[in-house]
């Protein structure tokens, strides 16, 4: 019988293993299913930030772009307005418009066109590519281009360019002007360009699931979590941040555990899926800690362990039952079958005892399961508190070697630091010199001593007075000091005396160096030789004020001194007189002989004058052949007179030069003080006009300026300004005169004639014609009277009236211009008028002033049927 029962047990307990196996394996499973569920929710989290971070990015782009087109718009706009009120020409705003682009830059390499319908640059930053045209293919780009739109290009700028880059664009329209402004970039530059505080922040209005939070780390290792996105980067563990980054880029996977410290100073290992987005050097995804991460997976573990536990304290109770029945029942079969005579209730009398006892078991076992279960409570309890322990710990010793890390950079850098600024102060081509807050001397640099000639053991603990840079004319040395303890520093020019006596001029800086009480405790001063610059002035000074040629003072240096004489004779009550000297046919000396002849003649002349003016006045050159005297306290006309003629007469003895002699004459025109002008404009501009005057005369004499020479002048300036307003509104008139054959008394053609119909009179040819000739205006005179007489012939073919051939004067200027048979051409062929209907009169002196030219000219009108009358 007890093999039975144990044969039964034995069977019960083998079908259990399986089953228990069974149930482990599975509970495995899905703790790796749930472990990997909670992995791929991560790596949509990560996927979700990095798309977040991206369109963030192009929108922090674009937002850039969007306010710098809207910025040109604006001041485009601007120079738009002020073209049409009238402030500014197209072509004035325009430039303004094209300078300011070409000086604006997007990142390190971006910057902006302009560009017109068919490609053409209009403006760039480098002035050579203006003018070119953009690579068709580009061209075609951005004309696909919506406006206020992004886009990208691969290929070329220009159409001979060799650089293929990826290039992001952007495009703006001006209509006012129809010009199309690109903003251009590298597309690898646009990570400079994005806001990363901004794109961090908009993650923080983002939804993410359960426990995983976003994260984004730049290049520079900032580090930006959800705690301090609308804030700032966590920049107190940047040591860590860096060492973080690092392990992302070295790391292939996606997936990273790393320390993190908190801001109260504690460290906690924390799960990073990341992404990397190259374009903009970043990493960006979720993270969790540990803990947090995978506790579902923990908590499945041992709510599995109590499930299996209780499945097995209860399967062995039911084991236990149902063998102990079963004995029972094979105990009473035996009975039965040993003795029939014995009374069913009899066998069956002892269940309800074996019950109690079974009970009694099953409360037992449960007893030692409940404490069992407390025990393992309490073991788990215990390993949780040294686990907790030994992550702080951990932790502990984490932060320590970050912090030891973190000193030792910072101690090595500082090192560092200290080495390069000992190297600067060593180096520097300044003297450079530190004193305590008493003004006593603590170290001083290499230069110092090189230029003052003290060694270092010489001005330790001595005051730099000993320099002696507080002299009489200068800073004394108690103003220098109340700066310093006002403004913290000082700045100026210093008379310094080196060991060797030596005093040169110095300019020295000094500042105020305060401590963390903003009290002061050292001076820092550094100074430089500036002899060789005062030398430089000097000359600079004497090439502003003096003719390089004859050593005489230049215009600056005589109206400098004609301002004060004016000054004195206005204090005195005197007369001064400005004599404008310029030589006659000089410039037949210079092209006969060369420059370098005439300069000799010029440096000769001027040493002549000077030795003939006293000395009080003042002889300069204003440039070329001109020259001007200023004689001061002029006593009457007769000391003019002398002084004129001891100039002529000084300039009538020959120049002897290497290879000839030559003699100068010159021209001079007087203005006195204050009846010919009170100003140094007004007598300088005075003498030239009387200057020119003697010029007009004959040469070779002198004239006094007279106050009808001025109103002349005004005259003449008057009558030029009003035939450039007549040739506009078309008040000169062409009489037309007949010229008649004497044998038969019939005409043979017509000479043009032009009149000034002004103010209701009019104004022969005399009066104007000379003053158009002077001021450059008669060509246009000369066009504008052949346009009226090919409107003339117009009329009278259109009238059918018989026309005749019409003479018109050529001045000298417009015959010899040298696009003048295209010029007649053209206005002969916008009328239509026959070339055998012109006559041209020129005077001898203009045919025989250039024989080639004039023979040419009148060949190539001959041939066309124009004929000319001398």
């Amino acid at each position: 019988m007890s093999s039975v029962l144990t044969d039964f047990r034995l069977a019960g307990v083998l079908l259990l293993l399986p089953l228990f196996a069974l149930l482990i394996i599975g509970e495995s499973l899905v703790a790796d299913q749930l472990k990997q569920r909670i992995e791929d929710e991560a790596r949509l989290g990560a996927e979700a930030v990095q798309q977040i971070v991206n369109t963030a990015s192009e929108t922090s782009f674009a937002q850039l772009l969007r306010t710098t087109a809207d910025q040109n718009l604006i001041f485009l706009g601007s120079l738009y307005q002020k073209q049409q009120d009238g402030q500014l020409t197209p072509s004035a705003a325009q430039s303004i418009a094209l300078e300011s682009l070409a000086h604006q830059t997007l990142g390190q390499q971006g910057f902006l066109f302009a560009f017109n319908r068919s490609g053409e640059i209009l403006g760039h930053p480098e002035k050579a590519l203006t003018n070119m045209m953009l690579n068709p293919v580009l061209i075609d780009r951005l004309q696909q281009l919506s406006p206020l739109k992004t886009g990208t290009h691969e290929g070329y700028l220009l159409q001979d360019s060799r650089k293929r880059q990826s290039l992001t664009l952007y495009k703006v329209v001006f209509k006012p002007w129809d010009w199309n402004l690109a903003f251009v970039c590298s597309s690898s530059e646009l990570r400079e360009m994005v806001a990363l505080p901004v794109v961090a922040a908009t993650l923080i209005t983002k939804e993410f699931a359960g426990r995983f939070k976003p994260f984004l780390l730049d290049r520079n290792g900032h580090l930006y979590l959800p705690a301090s996105l609308s804030k700032r980067p966590l920049n107190n563990d940047q040591a860590g941040h860096e060492l973080l980054a690092a392990a992302l880029r070295q790391n292939k996977n996606d997936v990273t555990t790393w320390p993190i410290m908190q801001p109260d100073q504690t460290i906690v290992h924390s799960t990073f899926v990341f992404r990397e987005i190259p374009a903009l050097q970043l990493f960006t995804g979720v993270y969790c800690d540990d803990g947090s991460m995978y506790q579902p997976v923990a908590t499945f573990h041992r709510h599995a362990l109590l499930f299996l536990a209780l499945l097995l304290l209860s399967t062995l109770t039911t084991l236990y039952v149902f063998f102990r029945k079963r004995s029972v029942s094979l105990a009473h079969v035996a009975q039965t079958l040993t003795s029939p005579s014995l009374d069913t209730v009899r066998l069956s009398s002892g269940t309800p005892d074996e019950m109690a006892v079974l009970a009694t078991v099953f409360n037992r076992l449960r007893s030692e399961n409940r404490q069992l279960q407390e025990f393992i409570d309490t073991l788990r309890s215990e390993a949780e508190q040294l686990h907790q322990q030994i992550e702080s710990e951990q932790s502990d010793r984490n932060r320590i070697a970050l912090q030891l890390q973190t000193e030792t950079a910072t101690r090595a850098s500082a090192e560092k630091y200290l080495l390069l600024f000992k190297g600067i102060f060593d180096n520097a081509i300044e003297g450079i010199y530190v004193t305590d807050r008493r003004g006593r001397i603590l170290t001083v640099n290499h230069s110092f001593v090189r230029l003052t000639g003290y060694q270092l053991a010489e001005v330790i603990g001595k005051h730099p007075n000993l320099l002696n840079f507080s002299r009489g004319d200068r800073r004394s040395e108690k103003e220098i000091w109340e700066n310093l303890e006002k403004k913290g520093s000082w700045t100026g020019e210093v008379w310094n005396q080196n060991k060797n006596g030596t005093i040169c001029p110095q300019w020295l800086s000094i500042s105020a160096i305060k401590n963390d009480q903003q009290e002061i405790s050292h001076y820092f001063a550094f100074f430089h030789d500036i002899s060789d610059l005062k030398k430089k002035e000097k000359q600079i000074s004497l090439m502003a004020y003096s003719d390089t040629l004859t050593g005489l003072p230049n215009r600056a240096a005589l109206e400098f001194r004609i301002a004060k004489a004016i000054a004195r004779a206005e204090r005195d009550q005197s007369v001064l007189a400005v004599f404008f000297i310029d030589l006659d046919n000089f410039k037949n000396i210079n092209d006969s002989l060369g420059h370098d002849q005439g300069d000799q003649v010029l440096v000769e002349v001027a040493n002549r004058l000077s030795r003939i003016i006293r000395n009080e006045d003042t002889l300069s050159r204003l440039g070329g052949d001109e020259f001007i005297l200023l004689s001061e306290n002029i006593d009457n006309e007769n000391t003019v007179y002398l002084l004129v003629n001891r100039i002529f007469a000084v300039l009538e003895r020959p120049i002897e030069l290497k290879a000839t002699t030559l003699y100068v004459n010159a021209s001079i025109g007087i203005a006195l003080f204050p009846n010919d002008g009170q100003t140094t404009q007004e007598l300088i501009k005075n003498a030239d006009m009387a200057m020119y005057k003697a010029k007009s005369e004959g040469k070779n004499k002198f004239v006094m300026f007279t106050q009808e020479m001025n109103d002349k002048l005004l005259n003449r300036i008057k009558i030029e300004r009003s035939i450039r307003i007549g040739l506009e509104r078309r008040e000169f008139s062409v009489f037309y005169q007949p010229k008649i054959n004497l044998k038969d008394e019939q005409p043979t053609s017509f000479e043009a004639l032009v009149r000034w119909q002004k103010d209701g009179q009019t104004l022969g040819p005399e009066q104007f014609i000379p003053i158009a000739e002077e001021a450059g205006l008669i060509d246009d005179m000369s066009l504008y009277v052949l346009d009226e007489v090919c409107l003339f012939l117009c009329r009278l073919k259109e009238n059918d009236i018989q026309t005749l051939p019409i003479s018109i004067n050529m001045s000298p200027r417009t015959f010899n211009h040298p696009d003048i048979v295209t010029t007649i051409d053209n206005i002969l062929a916008i009328h239509a008028v026959d070339h055998h209907l012109i006559e041209f009169e020129i005077t001898e002196t203009t045919a025989m002033k250039d024989v080639r030219h004039t023979l040419s000219t009148m060949q190539d009108f001959r041939q066309r049927g124009i004929r000319f009358s001398i």
